[in-house]
Order: C-alpha cells, then sequence, then structure tokens
C-alpha cells in the first residue's frame, strides 16, 4: 500500500469558545513567542532541557508511528515528522545524504542557533519512539536560516562532538565518517 503522504488537514484545532488549542485532536497545546520560549530554556538546566526536547519528539514520533507503517523510507518518515516539527512551529525539516551519513536539515526555526539542541532532542525522541531504536543527533552546522544535525550513534556522537570542539569544519566530520568504512 505504500505510506501516505504527510497532511495536514484538520491537525490544529483551534476552540475559540473554549479558548483551547488541540494537535491531532490529542492534549490542549499552548502557543507562546519563540523568544519567550528561547528564554525559558537557555534558564532551564542540561537536563531538563533535553528532557523537554525529548518528550516532544517522543510525542511527534507517536504521531508518525500512528500514520505510517515499518516499511516506510527514511524520506518517508522525514516528510511526516517535518509535517509535526512544522505543526509546532519549529521549522522546515530536510534530509541531506552524505556518503552514509545522514543529516538531517532545519529551515527557519524561530529559534535560530539556540533551539538547535532543543531541534535535536525533538528528532533523538522522535526516531525513538518512531523506530524504537536510539540514535543520538549532533549539531553539526548552522548558518541564518539552516541548521544541520547528523544522526549517529552514541559512540560515534561522542568521536564528533570532540572533533567540532576542536575545530574540524562538518564536511571534514562528515568526510571522516564515511572514511572509516562503516556506517555510524
Amino acid at each position: 500500500m505504500g505510506t501516505p503522504r504527510f497532511d495536514p488537514t484538520h491537525s490544529l484545532e483551534f476552540n475559540f469558545d473554549r479558548g483551547t488549542v488541540k494537535l491531532g485532536g490529542q492534549s490542549e497545546r499552548v502557543l507562546v513567542p519563540a523568544d519567550v520560549l528561547a528564554s525559558l530554556l537557555k534558564g532551564a538546566d542540561a537536563d531538563t532541557r533535553k528532557d523537554f526536547a525529548y518528550r516532544l519528539g517522543t510525542e511527534a514520533g507517536r504521531r508518525v508511528g500512528e500514520r505510517i507503517d515499518g516499511t516506510a523510507s527514511i524520506p518517508e518518515v522525514v516528510e511526516h515528522l517535518g509535517g509535526e516539527l512544522a505543526l509546532m512551529g519549529l521549522g522546515s525539516l530536510g534530509l541531506e545524504r552524505w556518503g552514509r551519513a545522514l543529516v538531517i536539515t532545519v529551515v527557519g526555526s524561530p529559534l535560530r542557533a539556540e533551539g538547535d539542541d532543543l531541534l535535536a532532542g525533538i528528532i533523538e525522541g522522535a526516531f525513538q519512539r518512531a523506530f524504537g531504536r536510539s540514535s543520538t543527533v549532533v549539531p553539526i552546522q548552522r548558518d541564518d536560516a539552516l541548521a544541520r544535525l547528523l544522526v549517529v550513534s552514541k559512540r560515534t556522537a561522542e568521536r564528533v562532538r570532540g572533533w567540532l570542539d576542536s575545530g574540524v569544519t562538518f564536511g571534514d566530520v562528515l568526510a571522516r565518517l564515511n572514511g572509516e568504512g562503516r556506517s555510524s
């Protein structure tokens, strides 16, 4: 049968009589300005930020999992997860393949660079829920409008972070990973 395309029809429900917003018929949502959310996250400790992002991601992954089956391709999953991210107002999700490396792109996140760790945690949580498999997402490159997030194993993430901390460019990180002769 194949995986249906993401369809945002009726995804958001605004009930003005009750003063509520719902996503996908589920629990209520709260719309907040992006700069207020960024300030709140900046003031929170690292574990709280990670938990917050992961919980958002697992919920998005659950909704994706309800719409797709186990035969969905990575681009199909990214399309559905991108729809979920867009419904949250966090930007437009894309996919890049750099050899064997899987890079998720986010364009137009209103949280800009300060939100890259949030995006990484959301994607980790979503992939965990949708695939039942742990992966680590590492922000590897950022410009004004585009964030690149590398999806790797936990062990590989530690190496990638070390390379980035020592000044290795994202292109060289990807070249190193592809030159290792094994999948990350």
